[in-house]
């Protein structure tokens, strides 16, 4: 119902929902120059060309809704934003959220690795405890909040924990004691590169890159085979997937 009031309300004043993703609404500005607005709930990015645009937009908003005017965007979502305006760079981390999510598992002192998983390491589904008392051991693991935990950093601005966390997550049910260890090792090489980010900025190929390729029949339980993908523009991520 919220939903389709904004929906409403935002049309009226000129906007258009997206065919392609409906939480985002383009605008013709009357110089000809795009207004976005995108919303999460409510939580909302507006992007422009002019701040005059975007005042005006504001201001109906704030007639129309409840609504704090938070100024230029600095986080949304956990995310950090930030910009190098000089050099037309654009940057997206999630810094604080690893540190919180780290405290919250007691790895915030863990040693860095390199890598998000050991080299040659293979999780095997035989691994998992069917009875006895590793199986009751393993009730006492948090396993599934720590997946979910980095899930998210991984839906966001993490590509590179995208192939571990697909892995991790196939023993949600049932894990075994190397499946914890495997993710301890994701939260170490969290630690050690926590202040990654994306960066978008000028790029000297127009439009969009991506890039995707699948192993062979590499899962020793399946005999499945993984893909994956990465799509990019101005050089920086913006979307991604590892899948078995």
């Amino acid at each position: 119902q919220w939903y389709k009031k904004f929906d409403d309300f935002i049309e009226s004043v000129g906007f258009s929902k997206s065919d392609e993703d409906h939480c985002l609404f383009p605008k013709t500005a009357q110089d000809g120059s795009p207004v976005f607005l995108i919303i999460y709930v409510d939580d909302m990015l507006l992007s422009g060309r002019h701040a005059g645009e975007l005042t005006k937009l504001v201001r109906k908003l704030q007639l129309k809704f409840a609504m704090k005017d938070l100024g230029p965007a600095r986080h949304i979502l956990g995310m950090k934003i930030s910009w190098l305006r000089d050099k037309r760079q654009l940057f997206l981390s999630q810094t604080n959220y690893i540190e919180r999510v780290l405290e919250r598992f007691n790895m915030q002192s863990a040693k860095s690795t390199s890598t998000p998983l050991p080299i040659n390491l293979w999780l095997f589904q035989r691994d998992c405890p069917t009875f006895g008392p590793e199986g009751e051991d393993m009730k006492l693991v948090p396993y599934a909040p720590t997946v979910g935990s980095l899930m998210y950093a991984m839906v966001m601005t993490r590509p590179d924990i995208s192939h571990v966390v697909g892995v991790v997550s196939t023993f949600m049910h049932n894990p075994d004691r190397s499946h914890w260890n495997a993710i301890k090792h994701v939260f170490r090489y969290l630690a050690g590169t926590k202040d990654h980010d994306i960066l978008f900025g000028p790029n000297s190929t127009s439009g969009v890159v991506g890039y995707t390729d699948s192993d062979f029949a590499t899962c020793v339980d399946s005999r499945k085979s993984t893909t994956g993908y990465c799509f990019k523009f101005g050089n920086g991520a913006m979307s991604w997937k590892s899948k078995l």
